[in-house]
């Protein structure tokens, strides 16, 4: 370390990175279920216009299956689509400020709002997610899909998973503001991505 540097910095990056990367996996892993979401879809639209059902696996059960999946898409997509920074950005006050300013302001935003955000739904959804266990809690429809625990279990995996990615960005700010890294060897992702076509 340099006189200069108050925190090992390579460190943080190599912890972020290391975060970073799990987190890249469980979006991947999950990102097969867009598949599988077109398809039942696709299956429930057909059926319907057809006038057919199969027994056991009815429209209202293929349509609660579908808003299961997409919620496990989003949950599961949730910490890497932050780490990307593909999240909606209000950077209004800070879009012309130089990148030390934005980074405190990141900084102060990960600490002050989005951890303990995070960490307060996850620990109520928890709740939610036990007492639905407990009570055998199934859909409200008769024909509907039974262990809701389930679904609002992976809810509470995605909030530690967009947890996980605020401590990662969190590191990265740290390591470029305290650890005199570069931008760019930091890999900073505060800034919103222009797509110039």
């Amino acid at each position: 370390m340099t006189p200069r540097e108050t925190v090992p910095a390579d460190a943080l990056i190599r912890v972020a990175g290391a975060i970073e990367r799990a987190l890249a996996r469980f979006a991947e892993a999950s990102g097969w279920l867009m598949v599988v979401l077109m398809l039942v879809i696709c299956f429930d639209v057909v059926s319907r216009k057809l006038g057919f059902q199969m027994p056991g696996l009815g429209s209202t059960r293929l349509q609660e299956l579908e808003w299961h999946l997409s919620t496990v898409l989003f949950t599961m997509w949730l910490g890497h689509c932050y780490i990307l920074n593909s999240h909606p950005r209000v950077d209004t006050l800070t879009a012309h400020r130089p990148l030390a300013t934005r980074a405190r302001v990141e900084i102060a935003g990960c600490l002050a709002f989005a951890l303990p955000y995070v960490g307060v739904v996850a620990w109520y959804g928890l709740g939610f997610a036990v007492s639905s266990w407990r009570t055998g809690e199934g859909s409200e429809a008769v024909v509907g899909l039974p262990q809701r625990w389930i679904i609002k279990s992976l809810f509470i995996v995605g909030l530690w998973l967009l947890a996980a990615a605020v401590v990662a960005v969190t590191l990265r700010l740290l390591a470029y503001l305290l650890g005199r890294v570069p931008a760019e060897t930091a890999d900073l992702n505060i800034e919103r991505r222009v797509d110039p076509t």
